[in-house]
């Protein structure tokens, strides 16, 4: 899901009334950030506090190639890796996780080894339908047991768009909340639905409900349920005990749009690329009687947040023989705080560009292959930019391509190298990006990945 998908981000049709309006009652993000613009890495980046660099989802078999893990992937999340579930475990919580994992589909990475006590759901996203003789569908599971098939036992029609799977997450949400509120259990729910990704579905109660088409449609359910999760909580009478937090692992892809995709406001590109629309994210933070209602906040926030965030709430002290990326949001969100820090953007093992403030640095420039791009796939649709938007991998290490944000959030028009504020704030960032490469440790695990693997 993108930036632009929201109506409080100012998508004109305003279809995300119960996202509205928690971003009403609670804070919205402007400038948060996945770290990762593909699925797999920042779902790992999101429960480890770490950069993929750092959690061992990079590849390093081709120059900034994307990482993911589809079926045919060996790899996963290594046993090395502190997981949010796991830590929580430590202080009571029960934990569960409703959707996509997609940290690896072989026995060693299931969810239920890494912290989580349930599971509904698949270790992939619904692609297919393959042929079940030698390519069989992808497997959905309740907990250790596989309960059947996406196209075989959960349905998803491809030419209507329709398909149930996101009824089903919500109901397992709501029957689970209840559970822990009945046994007056702590609890960390992880609710990964994918609606939203190719192929797109929603139920036959949303189809043909949105002005935006059958991507309209699944957002349209996917509020819908955000809304009933919410509400229930209400009713249960434990909202104001219960921290919740929107966001989405990547920008919208526009290699999908427009049927398939949706919108990433104002920025540049989209799902894969390291511009401002493959990585900026939809954020909204919601806890009542704690977060004042109505606040907007324009702290540098990232998924990797969600970790140091979650383990401060629970009285979890994060793990110290490790570096985590992630910072506490706590000060920010209950006090209105401001906390410096920079954001870092990576494609596979590469540092392509790096946020401090209001300006951002690109030191490699590139969308997709000139090969890929004459086969009709395109990152950034209707939004070349001469020198930026490239389809060979451009270097910029030593003059970066600096942009700043608050006057040209789509990134089209680089500062003129020979200008004092060039100079300044480049001198600035590159002092980051110095103490960030001194905190790598080489050598680190990475994901055992295909060549083709850039999808």
């Amino acid at each position: 899901m993108g930036w632009g998908d929201l109506g409080v981000f100012g998508e004109p049709s305003k279809e995300t009334p119960n996202l509205d309006q928690m971003a009403a009652e609670g804070m919205l993000f402007l400038d948060f950030y996945t770290a990762s613009p593909l699925c797999s890495p920042s779902r790992a980046a999101l429960l480890t506090g770490r950069l993929p660099v750092r959690n061992g989802f990079y590849t390093t078999n081709g120059h900034a190639r994307n990482a993911y893990t589809p079926q045919d992937i060996v790899g996963g999340i290594p046993d090395s890796e502190l997981l949010l579930p796991e830590l929580l475990k430590k202080a009571g919580y029960t934990n569960k996780i409703i959707g996509k994992w997609h940290l690896g589909h072989q026995p060693q990475f299931h969810p239920l080894r890494h912290g989580f006590d349930e599971w509904f759901g698949s270790p992939n996203c619904h692609f297919g339908p393959y042929d079940s003789r030698e390519r069989p569908n992808i497997p959905v599971y309740r907990d250790w047991d596989m309960v059947g098939r996406y196209y075989e036992d959960f349905k998803i029609d491809l030419k209507t768009g329709e398909a149930n799977l996101t009824q089903f997450y919500l109901q397992e949400a709501l029957d689970f909340i209840s559970k822990q509120q009945a046994s007056q259990q702590p609890f960390f729910l992880y609710w990964a639905i994918d609606a939203t990704h190719a192929p797109v579905y929603a139920s036959k109660q949303f189809l043909g409900t949105s002005q935006r088409g059958l991507y309209g449609d699944a957002v349209r359910e996917i509020d819908d349920s955000i809304g009933k999760i919410l509400k229930h909580l209400q009713q249960l009478g434990i909202s104001e005990n219960t921290f919740v937090f929107f966001t989405s692992d990547n920008g919208a892809a526009l290699i999908s749009a427009p049927r398939q995709g949706g919108s990433n406001g104002p920025f540049l590109c989209g799902k894969q690329t390291t511009f401002e629309g493959g990585m900026r994210e939809p954020a909204i933070a919601w806890w009542p009687g704690h977060i004042p209602a109505g606040g907007v906040s324009h702290q540098l926030g990232s998924v990797m947040d969600l970790f140091s965030t979650s383990l401060s709430l629970a009285g979890v002290q994060p793990p110290s023989d490790r570096q985590i990326d992630g910072i506490d949001l706590l000060p920010v969100m209950l006090q209105g705080k401001l906390i410096d820090r920079p954001i870092f953007y990576y494609r596979g093992n590469e540092l392509m560009a790096v946020r401090a403030g209001l300006y951002k640095a690109h030191y490699w420039t590139w969308s997709n292959s000139w090969e890929e791009h004459s086969k009709g796939i395109d990152f950034c649709p209707g939004q070349s930019v001469a020198g930026v938007t490239t389809h060979t991998q451009e270097e910029h290490t030593y003059l970066p391509l600096l942009f700043h944000l608050g006057r040209d959030p789509g990134e089209k028009y680089p500062l003129s190298f020979a200008s004092e504020e060039y100079q300044r704030a480049v001198e600035s960032i590159s002092g980051l990006v110095q103490q960030h490469k001194a905190s790598l440790v080489p050598g680190q695990p990475q994901l055992n990945v295909c060549d083709q693997a850039v999808m």
